[in-house]
């Protein structure tokens, strides 16, 4: 046998090829990761003779592993930003959206599930690396996620709804935040003397107290002490704070959506729509439920001079109906755009 080198791009290609990858760039790099740490997973959890019990795999393994044969086609491995994760941040983001499970000691490969998206596919999460999956089953890699015919599940993995796996609260928006409220009312204490300034949310944007002098009810509040910023329930009378009870962040972010629905000013999320992709321009944060949905395709770096705020998402076509679900559970009206570009 004889060897002979080859470029990154070459490299680059094989692997694409190998892993049934259609997407260039980010998006195959993440695919390229994410199934190497599913492939060390699984080598470093099962037990060596195939019987007993199984072993959590360390983080430091799994990163050193893909670290170490992915390095000489992607030496950028060690950089780790929201646009370019590194291997460390791929792997907890395969905990996030349920590729892998995160233990006590480590990391071990869950079973198979499916999530059933539109046009007959489903996104297949678990299961270990694709090699391990029933011969026949044909996957496609899209960033961190592997897409199947759902047909194929049958006999072999049940297909979900995508509303089971995105696990948001299934009274839905609207009930949520009504019960929310009153819970939260159910713990007011005495105003602080000394709180200010403080922010409240009227007509979807924050606005100072001071500047609202009538403002009135219970509402959504904020407070600066340093650099932590402090989030409550209020009860105002005539612009005066009365009574509060504080909230954690995460909640704010569900709450905010439906008190924009409330004040007729729902959130909107651009999209521009391509025959391969769907990209997802967006300036707020969304609750850990919905947020995970956006792992299931990967971050474009910021252009110069865009807004620091702006978050950036490529979602393939064939997940995007997951995607689409979770954001309108939040109420987010998705403006839709063609772009004459074909790819990403």
């Amino acid at each position: 046998m004889k060897w002979q080198a080859i470029s990154r791009y070459d490299a680059q290609r094989i692997v694409a090829i190998g892993l049934g990858c259609t997407s260039q760039g980010e998006g195959l790099r993440i695919a390229a990761i994410a199934e190497c740490l599913r492939s060390a997973c699984l080598l470093c959890a099962m037990p060596t003779d195939g019987q007993g019990a199984w072993s959590p795999a360390a983080s430091l393994s799994l990163t050193s592993v893909a670290r170490k044969h992915l390095t000489p086609i992607w030496p950028d491995m060690l950089e780790d930003s929201d646009s370019k994760p590194g291997v460390l941040s791929v792997l907890e983001s395969l905990g996030q959206i349920g590729d892998l499970v995160r233990v006590e000691k480590g990391w071990l490969p869950p079973p198979p599930r499916a999530i059933r998206s539109l046009e007959g596919n489903a996104v297949v999460l678990g299961g270990g690396p694709s090699p391990c999956f029933p011969r026949g089953i044909k996957t496609r890699t899209f960033g961190r996620v592997r897409v199947v015919t759902a047909s194929l599940c049958e006999g072999w993995i049940d297909v979900s709804d995508p509303s089971d796996w995105i696990g948001a609260p299934i009274e839905g928006l609207a009930n949520w935040s009504s019960r929310f409220v009153l819970q939260a009312a159910g713990r007011f204490t005495q105003c602080p003397e000394v709180l200010e300034p403080v922010s409240v949310y009227l007509q979807g944007r924050w606005a100072e107290l001071a500047c609202h002098p009538h403002a009135s009810g219970q509402l959504l509040g904020k407070c600066q002490t340093g650099i932590t910023v402090n989030y409550f329930i209020g009860r105002f009378q005539s612009g005066r704070l009365q009574q509060l009870a504080s909230i954690e962040a995460s909640d704010v972010r569900r709450l905010r959506f439906q008190l924009d629905l409330e004040a007729g000013c729902p959130c909107t999320m651009e999209t521009q729509t391509s025959p391969r992709f769907v990209t997802l321009r967006s300036y707020r944060r969304l609750p850990p439920e919905q947020e995970k949905a956006l792992l299931l395709g990967w971050e474009l770096p910021k252009a110069e001079g865009e807004h620091p705020g702006l978050k950036t998402h490529v979602i393939p076509v064939e997940t995007f109906p997951i995607v689409r679900c979770a954001l309108e559970g939040l109420g987010i009206v998705l403006v839709e755009r063609q772009r004459a570009q074909g790819g990403i």
